[in-house]
């Protein structure tokens, strides 16, 4: 599946995927429509439909909250048993004032990495790496966030940032999940779908 939105860039994510309007999501039927269009070519998850429908709409509240651009998830079987949660958006930043801020290695340079440490879960690694959109920042973390309640969370995540042609804002494709035993697998999806990132015709991404 091919999604655009908005103009200026693609991505491809897998068919087993839900994708919609963050907009229409919070303020119209259309996301209980999708679920149910869904669930038809997914029969084994009708059982599951008030959660799938009730996670959705939680994160379209938080994508729309956060001024995400775009939107997907998915509840997808795994190979290992189970199901795969995760969720996609896209944001469009500005950059900094000073242009020389903006490159991909000062980009890198601003976010901190944390290495991996026996006993300790957290860590993150920042590099920088070619795709066939151009030379992106690639950030790889699993980190502990707080949860609801008292608990707190521990999440696998990845991001891609990307200066926009002929713009001053920068792209970031954010890819999560709260499954971090899973992390493997997780980033090695995560890395197929941002790799997919392309740049269309029409006008830069605000």
């Amino acid at each position: 599946m091919t999604t655009t939105a908005p103009p200026r860039f693609s991505l491809r994510i897998p068919d087993s995927w839900f994708e919609f309007d963050i907009w229409r999501a919070t303020r119209t039927g259309d996301l209980s429509r999708l679920v149910d269009r869904r669930l038809e070519e997914l029969p084994d998850l009708r059982p599951h439909r008030a959660v799938i429908l009730r996670g959705l709409r939680q994160l379209a509240r938080e994508a729309e909250q956060a001024g995400a651009v775009y939107c997907a998830a998915v509840a997808d079987d795994a190979d290992s048993g189970g199901r795969i949660f995760a969720s996609l958006m896209v944001f469009s930043t500005a950059g900094m004032p000073e242009p020389a801020l903006n490159t991909v290695e000062a980009i890198a340079a601003q976010i901190p990495a944390l290495p991996r440490s026996p006993g300790f879960p957290d860590w993150r690694e920042v590099r920088v790496i070619e795709l066939a959109a151009g030379r992106a920042v690639r950030v790889r973390s699993v980190t502990t966030q707080p949860g609801d309640g008292s608990g707190s969370l521990a999440v696998v995540s990845m991001q891609t940032l990307i200066p926009i042609p002929q713009s001053e804002h920068v792209l970031n494709v954010v890819l999560t999940s709260p499954q971090p035993w899973l992390a493997d697998g997780l980033l090695d999806l995560f890395d197929a779908i941002s790799a997919t990132l392309a740049w269309e015709d029409g006008p830069p991404v605000r």
